[in-house]
């Protein structure tokens, strides 16, 4: 009788906590809906490695990530002591000065997804606008100063009556605002994803699944062995981390095809395509911590040359 009671209350437990998570991913969803959620939200949980589907059962993780409750912490109660004589000697502490940003991380086609098997029960898609946000953290984090574009391109070419294709049109007004307004900028990133299938945009490196990494050069501009040379000297980097890293260098000309994505506008202008459609946003996380390195190095050694 004793053991049935106890399945009874274990069953009970169960069904109570599956309806208790049930109501909440509704919950998240409607607040996501009227925008009371903002996707800035769950940017620290992108860039976290204890990212995964476990998380998803845990309130805090819930609280913290999609509704940006904090969680507050136990403060530890110091006593003071009050014959204690200060010390005008001890230098005062200053907050380290906000890095000037030197790098534009935009993305043309901007609503280019990746696959979300996590954070989709919460309709909150994982695209190449937040592997930006990720990309200027890691920037940030080796002391490289970065700004990404936030304006909604989309909105833009719809507001222009312009069609899909005009992204890179569209993309090309917030180079030259941002440059104009931003005296500091110097290197352009155009964060893409691949389309391509899941085995070809996706290396294992000492047991870590990656995102590979894609540079597009447009031949379809006087200047583009300058965009060429440059794109070289970064995938040359990514070789020398890991070649399985690094898909390679496509040049793009002809019928079909932009042949230009704005390289014409300064030479330190890039396109990176990172991973592909069926990438997760850990594999994403993965690549951006190597890649984030690597810039800080190309960057170094051609401010040197």
């Amino acid at each position: 009788m004793k053991r049935f009671k106890t399945r009874k209350r274990n069953n009970m437990f169960i069904i109570y906590g599956g309806l208790f998570l049930i109501s909440m991913a509704f919950s998240i969803k409607y607040l996501y809906h009227h925008h009371l959620i903002k996707n800035n939200t769950i940017i620290d949980l992108l860039i976290s490695d204890n990212f995964s589907s476990n998380n998803l059962s845990d309130v805090d993780f819930l609280l913290k990530y999609a509704l940006n409750i904090k969680i507050p912490k136990e403060e530890v109660k110091v006593e003071e002591n009050v014959n204690k004589v200060e010390d005008d000697d001890k230098p005062l502490e200053v907050e380290p000065k906000e890095l000037e940003p030197i790098v534009y991380i935009y993305n043309s086609h901007q609503e280019e997804k990746y696959e979300s098997p996590y954070l989709g029960a919460y309709d909150i898609a994982t695209t190449v606008l937040m592997g930006s946000k990720m990309l200027k953290e890691y920037l940030e984090d080796e002391g490289v100063g970065a700004y990404v574009e936030e304006e909604n391109i989309t909105n833009m070419i719809h507001a222009l009556n312009l069609k899909y294709k005009d992204s890179y049109a569209v993309s090309r007004m917030l180079l030259e605002r941002r440059k104009s307004e931003i005296k500091t900028l110097k290197y352009f990133i155009d964060f893409h994803r691949d389309s391509s299938i899941y085995s070809k945009t996706t290396t294992t490196i000492d047991g870590k699944s990656y995102a590979k990494l894609l540079l597009v050069v447009g031949l379809e501009h006087e200047n583009y062995k300058i965009n060429l040379e440059k794109a070289t000297k970064l995938s040359e980097k990514i070789k020398a981390f890991n070649e399985d890293l690094f898909r390679g260098i496509t040049k793009k000309s002809g019928a079909g095809v932009n042949g230009i994505y704005n390289q014409d506008f300064d030479p330190n202008t890039l396109l990176i395509e990172v991973g592909g459609q069926y990438n997760n946003i850990s594999e994403i996380n993965n690549t951006l911590k190597v890649l984030a390195k690597l810039l800080k190095e190309f960057i170094e050694e051609d401010q040197n040359a």
